[in-house]
């Protein structure tokens, strides 16, 4: 497969009317917009997008969506520009550790943000959560995966209670994650998975969605470099070869922006759509898709694999 910087993401096929029916909505992950906040919500409804991805916020992580008042706004501007919370990402769980002794202050820390961000979730009617699995949180030993598997136990029972699904996001590769969903052995959990991850913890992206699709939520998020803004198909992620996996196995139903939209975001933002857009079209001459992916996750068969431990977010 041809890299994309030999081929510009710029296409005129004509599209059968099977082929146009593949319309994924678009949203965007707002802790990489701008200030983080609710100006968010106002880039992302110039740029014509269906939806967002907030963070829980707290402490050096933006708005802090555990005060009312902060929901409250973001509850209002949501709704009034049409533009649902579709995931809930707890992103200070990086800062704390999923793999944080059992009885130490920040395993405490860990459950207490978990249980508040289901509660947030719970009152802006977001469907999903999102566990990261990065920094303080990544996973390097068995013990690492003991504990991460009995946090992820210990949110399962609340979030089930409130009809939300746990995504689990991680730098694992494909058989280490089947591994701890696995140990986690319950359903209601799936992969957050993220076109950038796999090539960062030097793995491949398409190989990756080929295992993990089944047991993988449908809102995808894309990104296509580590750190700095690089324009979709440019970077490391070999986007095209993933879009042709996205294309032969469960599609995504969504996909939300999360490359580094912090300054020039209009701009940015408008680049990225535009090749998006085209990944997808191209996509669709690649076959079509007989399964279903995982929404509330499912069965996990049990493999091996190697982790590469790296540092993120």
């Amino acid at each position: 497969m041809a890299n994309l910087k030999q081929h510009p993401l710029t296409s005129n096929a004509h599209l059968t009317v099977a082929q146009s029916i593949y319309r994924p909505q678009i949203g965007i992950a707002l802790w990489k917009v701008g200030n983080l906040g609710l100006a968010g919500f106002e880039t992302a409804a110039a740029a014509g997008l269906d939806h967002v991805h907030v963070d829980l916020g707290g402490p050096n992580r933006g708005p802090d969506l555990t005060d009312v008042e902060v929901l409250t706004a973001f509850d209002t501007i949501s709704r009034r520009l049409a533009i649902p919370i579709t995931a809930l990402a707890v992103n200070r769980l990086n800062d704390l550790g999923l793999t944080a002794p059992k009885g130490s202050e920040e395993a405490l820390e860990v459950r207490r943000s978990i249980l508040q961000a289901i509660g947030v979730a719970d009152c802006l009617r977001v469907p999903s959560i999102i566990i990261p699995g990065f920094r303080q949180s990544l996973v390097r030993t068995s013990e690492d995966v003991a504990r991460t598997v009995e946090v992820l136990r210990f949110a399962l029972g609340p979030a089930q209670a409130a009809g939300i699904t746990l995504a689990y996001e991680s730098g694992l590769d494909s058989e280490r994650t089947l591994q701890l969903l696995q140990a986690v052995g319950q359903s209601g959990i799936c992969v957050q998975f993220d076109t950038g991850n796999p090539a960062i913890y030097g793995h491949a992206a398409a190989s990756v969605w080929a295992r993990l699709a089944h047991v993988a939520s449908l809102d995808v998020h894309l990104k296509d470099a580590f750190e700095g803004y690089v324009p979709l198909g440019d970077g490391i992620a070999e986007l095209e070869l993933t879009f042709v996996a996205f294309a032969r196995l469960p599609r995504p139903t969504s996909f939300t922006l999360e490359g580094d939209y912090s300054i020039d975001s209009g701009a940015r933002i408008r680049r990225d759509l535009a090749r998006l857009k085209t990944l997808i079209a191209r996509s669709m001459w690649s076959g079509g898709s007989d399964g279903t992916g995982c929404e509330n996750g499912s069965g996990v068969a049990k493999t091996e694999g190697t982790v590469f431990p790296s540092v993120y977010r």
